[in-house]
């Protein structure tokens, strides 16, 4: 009798654990039918980047490039105009050189008396127009004291002492450069640093721009 009950007790646990795995093997899972989901099924904190300025990205060109998208062939329309600015240069600098008569700078220019106390002087010249090659000659009461001065956009820079009395300073163009007459500035300061002239001439070759200095 007590066998019988062992007996059915086995029984019972095998059927019922058999069930439940045929119940568990048997189950269907729908799939997720996505045309019933949309934008408000899930609900998330979408964040829009934003820089540190908090202000909107800015489109600084168009190109004007068109894509068809509906095409698998995609063409660009070079021939479209931009927004690109097109770069354009003004010369601001006028020079005086090759643009005038030239007649009338064949004659000697007077640059006009000084008077100083100075044992010295320092004499500065460069050409003031167009850099093309302008030739002087340095010259001292008739004595050659530089005899071929190239003159460029630097000042040339030259101490010139000085005899009691009058001093007779020419400057003699050697050559009018690539572009006529020949220019220069002339500054002219005293062994202290002070500036006692500044002067331009203009003078064709051969010709010369005088400065007549008195030593008290």
């Amino acid at each position: 009798m007590r066998f019988n009950k062992i007996l059915f007790l086995f029984l019972f646990l095998f059927i019922n654990s058999f069930a439940q795995e045929t119940a568990i093997k048997s189950l269907k899972i729908k799939s997720l039918d996505t045309n019933s989901v949309n934008k408000e099924t899930f609900n998330l904190n979408r964040i829009s980047p934003i820089g540190l300025t908090k202000k909107n990205p800015k489109k600084f060109f168009d190109y004007n490039l068109d894509f068809d998208i509906t095409s698998n062939k995609q063409e660009v329309d070079i021939t479209g105009k931009t927004d690109l600015v097109t770069p354009t240069w003004k010369i601001r600098q006028t020079f005086n050189e090759g643009n005038v008569n030239k007649s009338k700078f064949s004659k000697d220019f007077y640059l006009g008396d000084l008077e100083t106390e100075s044992d010295y002087i320092i004499i500065k010249c460069r050409d003031h127009e167009y850099v093309d090659g302008d030739r002087i000659r340095l010259m001292i009461n008739g004595a050659v004291l530089h005899p071929n001065i190239l003159l460029s956009s630097v000042f040339y820079v030259v101490d010139v002492d000085l005899d009691d009395g009058y001093n007779n300073i020419d400057f003699i163009a050697l050559n009018e450069g690539e572009s006529s007459p020949n220019t220069a500035q002339l500054i002219v300061m005293d062994e202290f640093g002070k500036q006692l002239s500044n002067k331009k001439w203009l003078i064709s070759t051969g010709y010369k721009a005088k400065l007549v200095v008195f030593k008290k």
